[in-house]
């Protein structure tokens, strides 16, 4: 108790230790990365499992705060003997999400077969129309593999994020998404707004993941029947430049490898007045993130703290949008 206390009190103490814990990440992630190069791909999977497991009963603090989370989410329809089966699969997921990214040099060749895909009409159909567009999705199956199954297909992806702690594992992500066709965009950057245009003038799609409380411009709208804070860049950017959303998802089909469903665009609704149509939009997609996860709860990452913070009484519009406003 006296040592939480310190710890509290002590901000450098804080950022020394996240500064250590970041670093022994990124050497954890250099070895995984060595090893299950070394592996083919299906016996890579199965010591994915492993790991899964083994973080599932290792990492005490984010298994209890994943069963709790499920237990409030789903109540009834995940009785407590189930929630522990849900959390302990999504451990098992994450870790055969990061298998799939070290070994996407062997599923390349084989991702026609790897990857089966619904809807695919819909991006056509927003490419068609020559303004690009925005898709939104969570950390629900392989969000990175998506944006990577996407640039392989010859479709221009930018994906907005945030800047890791750690400079080397944020290399790290940066260098697989560009070798493979995606270019991020570190919503922290200054020249932010210049690559989201850059995306758009070439017709392309900017991704965002909306499913965290985060550090970013927010409403608070439901989610699983709680308010949630939810970040509004996606709905800003659709309303300011009038562009089409695409609900897409990258989940697991039961044999092997995974399905890519592509949902209907969701429009702007053009009431005339901006916050509002925000509003609505983010609460439309957290409709749909809802109603993906109780799909397949499994592959939600569930020891986020989703609902850590008060809701907020209005829209966090500010200057750290980075939305260009349509020509």
């Amino acid at each position: 108790m006296i040592l939480r206390r310190l710890y509290k009190k002590w901000p450098r103490l804080r950022r020394w230790r996240r500064r250590r814990r970041d670093a022994a990440v990124y050497w954890l992630v250099r070895l995984a990365l060595w090893v299950l190069r070394l592996l083919s791909l299906e016996r890579a999977l199965r010591v994915a499992d492993r790991i899964g497991d083994l973080a599932f009963w290792t990492l005490r603090g984010p298994r209890r705060l994943a069963i709790a989370q499920v237990g409030a989410a789903l109540g009834d329809e995940a009785p407590p003997a189930v929630r522990s089966h849900i959390v302990q699969a999504s451990f098992r997921n994450l870790a055969r999400c990061f298998c799939e990214l070290a070994k996407f040099e062997t599923i390349r060749p084989q991702i026609d077969s790897y990857v089966a895909v619904e809807g695919w009409q819909h991006a056509e159909q927003v490419m068609a129309e020559g303004r690009g567009g925005i898709v939104i999705t969570g950390h629900i199956g392989n969000w990175e593999l998506m944006a990577a199954y996407c640039a392989l297909k010859g479709v221009p992806v930018g994906a907005i994020a945030r800047r890791m702690n750690d400079p080397r594992l944020n290399a790290l992500v940066v260098d697989f998404r560009a070798r493979h066709g995606v270019r991020t965009i570190l919503r922290e950057s200054p020249s932010a707004s210049r690559e989201i245009l850059k995306v758009l003038n070439a017709k392309g799609f900017l991704a965002l993941v909306i499913d965290q409380d985060t550090h970013a411009p927010s409403v608070s709208v439901p989610f699983f029947g709680r308010v949630a804070r939810t970040p509004v860049a996606a709905a800003s950017l659709a309303v300011r430049r009038d562009l089409p959303v695409l609900p897409a998802f990258m989940q697991r089909r039961s044999t092997a490898g995974h399905r890519l469903t592509i949902l209907p665009p969701v429009r702007p609704p053009h009431s005339g007045d901006r916050r509002q149509d925000i509003l609505e939009m983010t609460r439309a997609f957290n409709r749909i993130l809802e109603d993906r996860v109780r799909k397949n709860p499994a592959e939600w990452v569930w020891w986020h703290r989703r609902w850590r913070r008060a809701p907020i009484a209005r829209l966090d519009l500010d200057h750290q949008i980075h939305a260009p406003a349509a020509d």
